[in-house]
């Protein structure tokens, strides 16, 4: 049986939900979304939380929510995933690129730090890779006395902590994913932003509901009412529109479904820091060819995958590792995106980035998620030290 990278698990808990809703009345966004956004914004700790379709539309709705001027500089990583890059420029602002850091696989603060010095930056929108929390306290220190807002890419993270707080509740916005393959399933996708501003509440919901008025709190059955004017004319809320939106709305039947798995969270994250932990004690063998993330202190990861990086002293690509691996039923991931600015749509902002470009030639990933057992682990130790006793002989170990 095939080890897979990512996966899902469901129960009865799970579809009783979806059913609950398919017997209801209504299947848009309702009921089931007003509370998970109110149980996600207690999980994270913060006052609200908007549910949406995708990480990527969280972090689109975040910069806008900012209302920054056209052209404005917002600072990410070229390194990665695009769902923190695309953002900006969709909303018509500049990316400032900088490189990651070895071997945390986070962005270089220290580059962030100078970017903040020398440029007139005015956001930054950061991913904690992989679970590994980014020092949030070095950040939001460096962010707060250049008075720039920040923005946390979650989308791997959830239930990852520093010193017990969760990722999600130090910036102005956290944003979260529940694709399949991260730490909670919204059967088959969905996302949300964490925000501590009732204004930018207020402006999350509209544009996520086309730009229209939209109330913190569901209000049962909508009535129509002209309570709002309109150049002279009354009219009602539910076609009033404040802010220029998007279609960005999550169903409930999706939202249902979400609501337990949040529930099974701590669980999952069990499992996953089990599987991590078993994993890389194991692999502790091989340290002379494999990078070990660097975690900082403090933390606490949720963890999305196991990294391999290959150290310079590794005698083999990899390439041929992920072949072996792949021929031999584990499944594999390359490091996201490498340098970003290598790939054809963001080809006008290439740059040389020494760390993106190495993780993008010597870095991926296995999986060590809730649905796998110790025994899973086991097996991806084994073949990787058949891989290095081919490559290597016995002494490899």
């Amino acid at each position: 049986m095939r080890i897979t990278f990512a996966g899902i698990s469901q129960g009865k808990e799970e579809i009783d939900a979806v059913m609950r809703v398919l017997e209801s009345k209504w299947h848009a966004n309702g009921y089931e979304c007003d509370t998970l956004e109110k149980e996600l914004a207690s999980y994270i700790g913060t006052p609200y939380a908007c549910v949406v379709n995708s990480g990527s539309s969280a972090n689109l709705l975040a910069i806008k929510a900012l209302e920054l001027p056209q052209g404005s500089k917002v600072l990410t990583s070229g390194c990665g995933f695009p769902a923190t890059l695309f953002p900006i420029i969709h909303a018509g602002h500049k990316p400032v690129l900088v490189d990651y850091e070895l071997p945390s696989h986070n962005i270089d603060l220290d580059q962030v730090e100078q970017e903040l010095k020398n440029n007139d930056i005015r956001a930054i929108i950061i991913a904690h890779t992989m679970a590994n929390p980014v020092d949030m306290n070095r950040l939001m220190t460096m962010a707060s006395f250049h008075s720039v807002p920040v923005i946390e890419d979650c989308c791997e993270a959830l239930g990852s902590r520093i010193n017990g707080k969760l990722v999600g509740s130090f910036g102005d916005f956290g944003t979260f994913s529940f694709y399949p393959s991260h730490q909670i399933n919204g059967m088959g996708g969905g996302g949300a932003v964490t925000c501590k501003s009732k204004d930018h509440a207020l402006k999350l919901r509209s544009m996520r509901e086309w730009g229209k008025i939209i109330e913190l709190d569901f209000a049962g059955d909508h009535h129509t009412k002209p309570t709002n004017e309109i150049d002279g004319i009354p009219y009602d809320s539910h076609y009033t529109y404040i802010t220029q939106g998007f279609n960005f709305k999550y169903p409930d039947v999706n939202c249902a479904y979400t609501r337990v798995q949040l529930d099974r969270l701590k669980g999952f994250i069990g499992d996953r820091q089990r599987n991590h932990k078993y994993l890389a004690e194991k692999m502790n063998k091989f340290k002379k060819y494999f990078m070990p993330m660097k975690v900082i202190e403090g933390a606490e990861l949720a963890n999305f995958g196991y990294t391999l990086t290959l150290s310079k002293l590794a005698p083999f690509s990899r390439d041929e590792l992920l072949e072996y691996l792949e021929e031999h039923e584990v499944g594999t991931r390359l490091f996201f995106a490498g340098n970003i600015t290598r790939h054809k749509p963001f080809r006008h902002l290439y740059k040389e980035f020494p760390v993106a470009d190495y993780t993008m030639k010597n870095s991926m990933f296995v999986g060590c998620w809730h649905g796998l057992e110790l025994s899973d682990m086991e097996y991806i130790y084994q073949t990787i030290g058949r891989f290095i006793d081919e490559h290597c002989g016995s002494r490899g170990r």
